[in-house]
């Protein structure tokens, strides 16, 4: 316990604290945590008081301010639906966990803040700041909601993502903060740990062969997935799981938190992985039929895909060593309804091993981007 303003043995601290106060930071550096910091703007204050104390190095490994929508965009892999939210938060600490793995072998974490804070255009809802702090071992956010001018909303806020890090990191400046609201903390089961850092590649929440398997991000899990999982249980005589991988191309990992919520949605196997691509799924599950829509099909077929029809004609030729099978279910598409007949160009070696599904057998217009967009 250190001995500061901020601290005391026998009472709470006085809120707000004074500004002037670094013996926070010393603490901070001091302990063998190094970090990412990732800040949408708001609460970009913390960066002035960490980066002007000595041992700043020993602490923060890189600092970005995305604040520019394209900024935010690039850094994430896509738009966010709101630049402002508990998801984004959590999606950029991961982000920053990743980056600061890459530069370092210390105990490392990701923060981010994405904040709505007083400024000279009027906001929709709350002034409010998103907090997420990003460990090998856990997810945690916190949320918190503002009033004031935009500096009054700044000094609160600086003191909220100082209480984040001492809360999740441990680091004991016994700081009080009674309006910072505690998110979701979802500790890593082992094998969640396990594949986020790579020790790992698959695993599975119960017992499953591997041989019919079904890939998606299911966010959320729909009556469409299971319903094609049936069909294609019947048609093969194979029991069937989902595949989720937590790592997607160009894109952060799964949070803990998101793991969590969606393996949640399941009644059947599922397959939790860290294989991003198709041909690594293929790798992974050798003479393995796969579950996919036609739309997949077509994308797996394009060499654009790939960067080169070599690369593509290549991956096709792996396939097929793999000795891959496909149940194909027919999407319905911007231009009409996709079906395998429908995909140009595909080789018959990957046509014969395909059992396709009848537009008379399966046609579901719901999916899981329409679900999301309603529910916000």
């Amino acid at each position: 316990m250190i001995n500061s303003r901020y601290s005391s043995s026998s009472s709470k601290a006085s809120w707000p604290p004074d500004e002037n106060v670094s013996e926070r930071t010393q603490t901070l550096h001091a302990t063998p945590w190094q970090g990412v910091f990732y800040i949408t703007g708001g609460g970009s204050e913390i960066l002035s008081e960490l980066l002007t104390q000595a041992g700043a190095s020993n602490t923060v490994l890189e600092a970005r301010v995305p604040y520019a929508s394209l900024a935010l965009a690039e850094l994430l892999g896509h738009k966010p639906a709101q630049a402002c939210s508990d998801a984004t938060a959590r999606s950029l600490a991961m982000a920053a966990f990743q980056r600061a793995r890459n530069l370092s072998h210390a105990p490392v974490f990701g923060f981010a803040c994405t904040a709505s804070l007083a400024s000279e255009v009027e906001k929709r809802g709350k002034h409010r700041a998103h907090i997420a702090v990003q460990t090998e071992h856990s997810t945690s956010a916190f949320i918190v909601n503002l009033e004031g001018t935009r500096a009054e909303e700044e000094r609160k806020l600086l003191e909220h993502l100082w209480h984040a890090l001492d809360t999740t990191l441990k680091l004991e400046l016994d700081l009080f903060d009674p309006d910072l609201k505690p998110g979701e903390r979802t500790q890593a089961k082992s094998h969640w740990r396990q594949l986020i850092l790579g020790e790992i590649t698959a695993h599975t929440t119960s017992d499953h062969n591997g041989k019919l398997i079904f890939p998606g991000a299911f966010n959320p899990l729909h009556k469409g997935h299971e319903k094609m999982l049936s069909i294609a249980e019947a048609k093969t005589d194979l029991i069937g799981a989902y595949e989720l991988s937590i790592f997607n191309v160009d894109k952060p990992p799964l949070d803990y938190t998101d793991i969590s919520t969606r393996l949640k949605q399941f009644t059947n196997p599922v397959w939790l992985t860290r294989l991003p691509t198709f041909l690594e799924k293929a790798r992974q599950f050798r003479a393995a039929h796969f579950v996919l829509g036609a739309d997949t099909l077509d994308r797996i077929n394009d060499p654009g895909y790939y960067g080169s029809t070599t690369a593509r004609d290549d991956a096709l030729a792996e396939l097929v060593d793999l000795d891959c099978r496909f149940v194909v279910f027919g999407r319905a598409a911007t231009d009409g309804f996709l079906t395998l007949e429908d995909i140009p160009g595909l080789p018959e070696s990957i046509i014969s091993r395909c059992i396709e599904i009848k537009r008379t057998e399966f046609e579901e217009t719901i999916s899981s981007t329409a679900l999301r967009s309603s529910s916000t």
